[in-house]
């Protein structure tokens, strides 16, 4: 049901008996959310209406792009110019360029991978044929969002020509054309009348002495209205060459940690020394403008002044010189790496200052503002919303409509619509100069005191922001509260990280005191001068690790098999796996759960929440601990405390599992375990409610889907009033041979959780597997990555498995474990005609899914005697396990279903594994392990199996390849 209630569809039922009936709604919106449900009638009364099923429809093809310029570029290409279709579906993710020879029947075609925000795309097509005539269309295309490998192309542009010819250079370019076209004759009389005209006009306005006044005045305004003012701008200054003590302060790359490692030590020591230097080289600049009665009440804060010499001056907005205190703003020029005033650093906006501010964006071509603040932090306003909260709103001459808000959980991206209201120019290749599209980019995660806890989602913030501002716009405008502190903390980082990538050095103690010169305390504590540090250690040893969608199946290769790529240095997955664990908790951080009255409530002493993450209970007076619960935040990508991730509770922690859903509004419960004696059943059962001093929980019904996904409905309910908070338990498929993910599909479980949670979207969801380790960190990342797949069309493993890492440590117990999540990833984005990876089938030997204590995770090394390369995803061999092998157990076998069509060195089983022989298309069957039996090795040479040791303690195995 869409936009409240839509329609009703009467669907008649010819054969009663029919135990499923199918029936099509047709006609409906693309890329629109739908509720719908079910009743059935018999011609006297109406049924119950069945639950209620939220799909979204998939999108349509795009409208046709526009063509901004088709010209012939040189004897041999052509250069094509256009604007992104005005109607499309979530995003515009291709763009198919055809064309063909006047001689020739078909088309050539060239396709356009584009990125979702960019408004406009040029490109030449090149290897054309001299002295032809050609013929261009171009279409848009969208990717299905429900089948993904499914491309859904849109209309095409009206077929156009372009001859290519020697000096085509010269000949004028094709433009956007209107309905009606006029000869070269008609055109030139018309131009020449119109002058003629304009001559009179102006002739006679000068000639009276009554109109020059106001001739003078428009001639001013027109001026001004242009969409390009002037600008002086200024060369950059040698900040790259400082020194300090007679030696340069740039550092290399490769030789940076080990500089903040001696920056680190003695207690920050290095730090602090360099800090005061920056600190007491303040330089006699004037601040006459910003300390002028007129521009008092313009400043938020009284010692945060702009610098004459590079403050931004507004241009005059009725012609001849501005008026005092017109042209004043509280902002500066601000240079960045190999550009001068590469960035607007300003104080955020107050409402006086709110047309002026807009007139800067406005003026000086800005489309990119960054935003490191809230509006109110700790009861205090900081800022002043200067855009918009929905509609349009009128700031001077410029009008402001917010088209799109898109929020993530550590910032929101608004797109802005601006549009000057006296602007005179009106046209410029075909499109209107008096309207433009700002992005602001506004960070809400940074603390209300003190820096970020970690600084890869301020790396993050920080590409995608300076990635977004293309290389014809203006500066980046950047602002906090008071436009010095987090300003030039974000400012210094992006710089830095450009100067290292271009110069393979970076010298943060020059470019500070340089910009400071600029405008006044620029990254305002010694606190975030450390910041920018680490951050940019973390960016030098992470190296870039935002993963575009066109490029991540063959990324996740790469990492599981490195051999596939030995050039990148960051696509190592063990090398990647050190750096996610690579922090280790001090005592500090552990003080709840290490506490006497706290270790009986762990599960495991190794996987327990950190201070600053741990989630909180409504503490009982007089009794320590009462606020403890083994459980963890986490951030999704979206939603900030999306997640809680906690162990299946305890006999003596039912009732803190359910004060903590109680307490933070919990509604969906994600549960990748089995009850059993050591993991009891935590819910009511039929007719015995849970109670505690404050509320009572109650069964309200249980059932069991299709896909074997058990529901229980419970009803927490106040004992001193009557609110009650409805909960669901979603309980995955059981599988007594593995543990969550076990059925090799994570997306089915992933989409379901998804789905129920619509009706639960205020509160977490809580996620738990025996210990809060790995299958619940499994299930959190994967949601998170598919979120943000869904959203930016890249995602980014590290970052999240990093953050993770760091809010709930020992969650990664070995390699293995992070392998995990790449072949839970390769599972998720496997469409549905292709094989799925095997999630244990890369493994060396068992996974350490957190749940067994004591269980041996070295295997049996098997030397390759062969090659053999499986045309499914991964290569494969077959061992014979030799006589001593015990007979007793079993394993689960890897089948590989697509081996039926192929030919050569295929996969298969002998007749010990499967009576019929061939491929079994049944895969992750286990089977008794007995003398003879084959099974399945890697290509490092170790046998793969879920859950069990190979060979067992005692026993020698031994193997024979034998290929099939």
């Amino acid at each position: 049901m869409h936009s409240n209630y839509t329609d009703v569809k009467t669907h008649k039922i010819y054969e009663p008996g029919t135990p499923f009936i199918r029936f099509s709604l047709s006609d409906l919106k693309p890329f629109q959310e739908y509720n719908i449900w079910v009743k059935a009638f018999t011609w006297k009364n109406e049924g119950e209406p069945s639950d209620h099923i939220i799909h979204k429809t998939d999108v349509a093809g795009p409208s046709a792009p526009t063509i901004l310029n088709l010209t012939c570029q040189s004897q041999n290409a052509i250069y094509l110019k256009w604007a992104r279709p005005g109607v499309f579906w979530n995003t515009i993710d291709y763009y198919y360029i055809n064309y063909r020879s006047e001689s020739s029947n078909e088309y050539k075609n060239v396709e356009i991978t584009t990125d979702k925000r960019q408004l406009e795309i040029e490109i030449p097509i090149e290897n054309l044929t001299m002295n032809t005539m050609y013929e261009i269309t171009l279409q848009a295309a969208t990717r299905s969002t429900i089948d993904s490998s499914l491309i859904i192309q849109g209309e095409p542009t009206v077929p156009r020509k372009v001859l290519v010819a020697p000096n085509c250079d010269k000949i004028p370019p094709l433009m956007r054309r209107s309905s009606k076209e006029f000869s070269a004759g008609v055109i030139a009389g018309m131009v020449c009348a119109c002058f003629a005209v304009m001559l009179a006009i102006a002739s006679f306005v000068l000639w009276r002495p009554c109109f020059r006044p106001i001739f003078r005045k428009c001639f001013h305004t027109a001026y001004y209205y242009l969409d390009y003012p002037p600008r002086n701008v200024p060369t950059l200054q040698d900040w790259e060459n400082s020194e300090q003590d007679g030696e340069r302060t740039a550092v290399a790359v490769q030789h940076f940690a080990q500089h903040v490692a001696a920056l680190h030590a003695d207690g920050d020591i290095g730090f602090s020394k360099e800090y005061e230097l920056i600190q007491s080289e303040t330089g006699d600049y004037t601040v006459e403008n910003s300390e002028s009665a007129e521009n008092k009440l313009k400043n938020r804060y009284q010692n945060i002044l702009a610098y004459d010499h590079t403050r931004v001056q507004l241009l005059s907005c009725g012609g001849g010189p501005p008026k005092k205190g017109q042209d004043y703003v509280n902002a500066n020029y601000i240079d960045g790496w190999q550009r001068a005033r590469a960035y607007i650093g300003t104080q955020g906006p107050l409402p006086p200052t709110f047309d002026g501010f807009w007139r800067m964006v406005w003026e000086q071509r800005v489309s990119i503002i960054v935003m490191i603040t809230n509006l109110v932090e700790r009861g205090r306003k900081k800022c002043d919303m200067y855009w918009p909260k929905e509609g349009t709103e009128t700031y001077g001459h410029i009008q402001v409509t917010l088209m799109r808000e898109d929020i993530m959980a550590t910032y929101t991206v608004r797109t802005l619509h601006i549009r000057h209201l006296k602007q005179i120019k009106k046209k410029k290749n075909g499109t209107n100069m008096g309207e433009r599209t700002v992005l602001q980019y506004h960070y809400t995660s940074w603390p209300d005191h003190g820096v970020p806890d970690h600084p890869l989602p301020v790396l993050s913030f920080i590409r995608k922001s300076s990635n977004a501002n293309g290389p014809d716009a203006g500066p980046i405008i950047v602002h906090c509260s008071a436009g010095v502190g987090r300003t030039g903390t974000y400012i210094a980082i992006d710089a830095m990280l450009k100067q290292a990538k271009s110069k393979g050095e970076i010298n943060v103690f020059g470019f500070l005191k340089h910009i400071r010169t600029q405008r006044n305390f620029l990254v305002q504590t010694e606190e975030q001068y450390i910041f920018i540090h680490d951050a940019l250690q973390e960016a030098i040893e992470s190296g870039e690790t935002n993963i575009e969608s066109s490029r991540l199946m063959q990324h996740i290769q790469d990492m599981l098999c490195p051999s596939n790529n030995k050039t990148d240095p960051w696509n190592n997955l063990e090398a990647q796996y050190k750096l996610v664990t690579s922090w280790k908790p001090k005592d500090f951080h552990l003080v709840s759960s290490t506490k006497p009255c706290n270790v009986a409530k762990n599960r495991n002493i190794e996987i327990v929440p950190i201070e600053n993450a741990r989630v909180h209970l409504t503490p009982k007076p007089g009794i320590d601990g009462s606020d403890y619960i083994n459980a963890t935040w986490f951030s999704g990508f979206q939603r900030n405390r999306e997640f809680i991730l906690t162990q299946h509770p305890m006999e003596n922690t039912i009732m803190e599992f359910w004060q903590m859903m109680w307490d933070h509004n919990a509604q969906t419960i994600v549960m990748l375990t089995q009850c059993d004696k050591e993991y009891p059943e935590f819910w009511p059962t039929e007719g015995k409610d849970l109670e505690s001093d404050t509320f009572r929980v109650r069964l309200c019904g249980v059932k069991e889907t299709v896909s074997g996904i058990v529901l229980r409905e419970v009803a927490v309910r106040s004992l001193q009033d009557d609110y009650e908070l409805s909960a669901r338990i979603v309980q995955g498929p059981l599988n007594q041979e593995r543990p969550w993910p076990h059925n090799n599909n994570p997306k089915v479980f992933v989409n379901v959780i998804q789905d129920f949670h619509r009706d639960y979207q205020n509160g977490p969801i809580v996620v738990m597997d025996r210990f809060g380790g790995i299958e619940a960190g499994l299930f959190v990342l994967l949601t998170t990555l598919n979120k943000q797949l869904e959203f930016e069309q890249s995602v980014d493993i590290y970052m999240f498995a990093k953050l993770l890492y760091m809010k709930r440590p020992g969650i990664f117990r070995s390699k293995e474990d992070y392998i995990l999540v790449y072949q839970c990833l390769e599972s998720l984005l496997s469409p549905k005609t292709r094989t799925e990876p095997d999630l244990y089938s890369m493994t060396n030997g068992h996974v350490n899914t957190m749940n067994e204590t004591n269980s041996i995770q070295t295997t049996e090394q098997v030397p390759m005697d062969f090659a053999i390369k499986s045309p499914g995803m991964r290569e494969y061999a077959t061992v014979e396990l030799g006589t001593d092998y015990e007979p007793d157990y079993s394993m689960t076998v890897h089948l590989d279903r697509t081996g039926a069509t192929t030919t050569g060195n295929r996969i298969t089983r002998t007749e010990h594994m499967l009576p019929s022989g061939g491929v079994n298309p049944i895969r992750n069957t286990g089977y008794p392990i007995h003398a003879g039996s084959h099974v399945t090795i890697d290509t490092n040479g170790y046998v793969t199996n879920g859950n069990m040791r190979i060979p067992p303690e005692g026993k020698e195995a031994t193997y024979a390849i034998a290929p099939q």
